[in-house]
């Protein structure tokens, strides 16, 4: 009976990861497109007490998290890294505005831009 639960709670996990959707990490500020349920992962380099901020304009909300390096156990000291998601709501066009502003030196904003298809179109 345990196997049974077993296979069913892998077939409803692997089916939920099929139809979640792919993560895109832009390298570049080049328009591209993306489909409903894609993540867009963009990477905020910095150094320690870097601050990151973010503005996003069209059918998508934005979650900024801190990345921590760990090694041998231990975080690394000195990186200031970040991580902004941004998952859209909706189709249409979605402009992202990242600003990095590091502890000793000039903030600088780069300016992201996507269109949302639906899932079918792409």
């Amino acid at each position: 009976m345990s196997k049974f639960v077993m296979a069913g709670v892998l077939a409803s996990i692997l089916c939920g990861a099929a139809t979640a959707g792919e993560v895109i990490v832009p390298n570049d500020t080049t328009p591209f497109k993306v489909t409903e349920g894609d993540t867009v992962r963009i990477v905020a380099d910095g150094i320690a007490g870097t601050q990151v901020k973010v503005k996003v304009t069209g059918p998508a909300k934005e979650e900024v998290r801190r990345v921590v390096p760990y090694s041998k156990g231990k975080p690394l000291i000195g990186p200031g890294n970040h991580e902004v998601d941004v998952k859209p709501t909706g189709k249409g066009k979605v402009t992202v505005e990242v600003t990095i502003t590091p502890p000793n030196g000039p903030a600088k904003t780069e300016k992201y831009e996507f269109e949302v298809e639906a899932k079918d179109a792409k």
